[in-house]
């Protein structure tokens, strides 16, 4: 029954948090003339679109959902890993916006309200700006809803599936069609810092660190890489860089699980079949509400890039 509940009733809460994601491109630009009031102006609406609804959402699930959710503290041990985590996470959106670049299609956003009202104005000699209003907020909030709150409510499902429709959810909230698989394997990359650690604080961490070096590090890293020959050199060093943190995560990975051995509350740990994975997920692909996420996201990304 608590499935069955979590498959008609979570997609609906999101397509709330959508929808009022939508609501802010309504929102008049002309005053947003001054880096005070677009940082205001983004913390509020990330305040509202995000963390007001999952505030409320916990309130009405009562006192104690908030215990179910993944909110320790990560250990020191784990910091390796993190940082292995966060340079393949950045990798994989330079190899991604690159492909992107070269087929026209632009680039990605790190934030969800950065996608529609970010380029307003510059980011640049504004570092307090990037550190709360691009970095921190958005890490908190977002992370909360889609790896605490998202994950937690699926987990009855199994991880992978929970990691695989939280990464989903995650990747509409873009409402960005060419950008997709981008925010959606960022999405399993940060749900996999919360399996690994037991803490949404990691993926904050993690997030956090991408956000902040997707503004100062990557474009200068991809006009370095763009200089010598070229965006197809650059692709092809964006996929060498891709592999090479690909490689040091894994290798933190099993390091991780070696540890993990030793500790006897991750001894009950049992990995599905996949096809368990395959049916978990398909049930929660296929359900109504869900499929109405599914269209709103088609529809408002198709007209994204046809009106502009």
């Amino acid at each position: 029954m608590k499935k069955h509940k979590t498959r008609a009733i979570m997609p609906l809460f999101l397509l709330a948090v959508y929808l009022l994601l939508l609501l802010t491109k309504l929102i008049p630009t002309e005053g947003v003339d001054t880096v005070a009031k677009l940082f205001f102006t983004l913390i509020v609406l990330e305040l509202l679109v995000f963390a007001l609804p999952s505030f409320l959402f916990c309130k009405l699930k009562g006192a104690d959902y908030i215990r179910t959710i993944p909110l320790n503290p990560f250990l020191p041990r784990r910091c390796f890993f993190l940082a292995a985590m966060t340079a393949l996470l950045l990798s994989a959106g330079l190899l991604i916006n690159a492909l992107l670049y070269y087929i026209g299609l632009g680039s990605a956003s790190y934030t969800s309200l950065g996608s529609f009202i970010l380029s307003e104005i510059s980011l640049e000699g504004n570092p307090l700006y990037v550190l709360l209003a691009y970095g921190a907020v958005p890490a908190l909030a977002e992370e909360f809803l889609f790896r605490g709150i998202v994950l937690t409510e699926y987990s009855k499902y199994s991880f992978p599936a929970a990691a695989i429709f939280s990464s989903v959810a995650y990747a509409f909230s873009y409402f960005d069609l060419p950008s997709f698989f981008f925010y959606f394997i960022s999405g399993l990359i940060l749900a996999y810092v919360v399996r690994m650690t037991g803490s949404v604080f990691a993926a904050v961490l993690v997030r956090f660190v991408s956000n902040v070096a997707s503004v100062y590090l990557m474009p200068s890293l991809w006009e370095l890489l763009i200089q010598p020959l070229g965006v197809l050199f650059a692709a092809f060093l964006a996929v060498a860089l891709f592999f090479v943190f690909l490689f040091l995560a894994l290798r933190s990975t099993e390091k991780l699980y070696l540890s993990m051995a030793y500790d006897a509350s991750h001894a009950a740990d049992e990995l599905p079949s996949g096809r368990t994975v395959r049916y978990n997920t398909l049930n929660i692909l296929t359900a109504p509400s869900f499929l109405l996420c599914l269209f709103t996201y088609v529809l408002v990304s198709i007209l994204r890039l046809v009106v502009g």
